[in-house]
């Protein structure tokens, strides 16, 4: 299947997040906390395909206000791609760019809307983040090196950036996830953990905690 990040052509794969296709194909979407579901920096407009994404679950309902919602606003580290066609995102970094590049006073009723729909929803934010945390769903040492991780993302795409608007080339280490379906049953219909992988290294590993579960609920 496709999928266009502002405006650009990728493949993608049903079971992939949002945020792990625009990762893989170094794509800038805001990701802070490393995909865990908390920063809410990786806010993206579906403008078509919706259909083709996971329905909206408690923890998405959580961040996002009704007024988002309406205009197609999903989170990106929690999203998913299930059906296969084509999907266009744009992620709210573009938005704002591309709002201060042809109508920049346009900027202040728009961070004001994003603000107002933050405070709304803060109560019920915090009380279902203080819920993932109570029931271990959160790790706070694979938080850090989540956030690490992202940080270390973003410096190299401001690297990169640098070294193409000075004519040089540069080549991205690749992004890896691992995705199991834990619905899959071998030849003695035992069941098997069919795995695809985006991008992996022959030998490598991918810890636990990054494994995406098809089909099972997202902490």
């Amino acid at each position: 299947m496709f999928i266009y990040i502002n405006d650009k052509k990728y493949e993608a794969k049903p079971g992939e997040r949002l945020i792990d296709t625009a990762r893989k194909n170094h794509t800038h979407i805001g990701y802070f906390c490393g995909g865990n579901g908390i920063c809410q920096t990786c806010y993206v407009k579906v403008t078509e395909g919706m259909e083709l994404l996971s329905p909206l679950g408690d923890r998405e309902k959580a961040l996002l206000s009704d007024e988002l919602i309406s205009e197609g606003i999903r989170v990106a580290c929690i999203t998913t791609l299930e059906k296969l066609g084509t999907v266009k995102l744009l992620t709210t970094v573009e938005e704002v760019k591309r709002t201060f590049e042809t109508k920049p006073l346009e900027l202040i009723p728009y961070q004001g809307k994003m603000g107002w729909a933050a405070l709304v929803k803060f109560p019920e934010t915090i009380a279902m983040q203080a819920q993932r945390f109570s029931e271990g769903k959160l790790s706070t040492w694979q938080l850090l090196a989540d956030i690490a991780g992202a940080v270390g993302d973003a410096l190299e795409l401001v690297v990169m950036a640098i070294q193409e608007a000075f004519g040089g080339k540069s080549e991205a280490k690749s992004f890896s996830r691992e995705y199991v379906s834990e619905h899959a049953e071998n030849t003695n219909g035992e069941p098997l953990h069919a795995k695809t992988s985006a991008k992996n290294k022959p030998g490598s590993e991918i810890p636990e905690s990054l494994k995406f579960q098809k089909h099972a609920s997202v902490n």
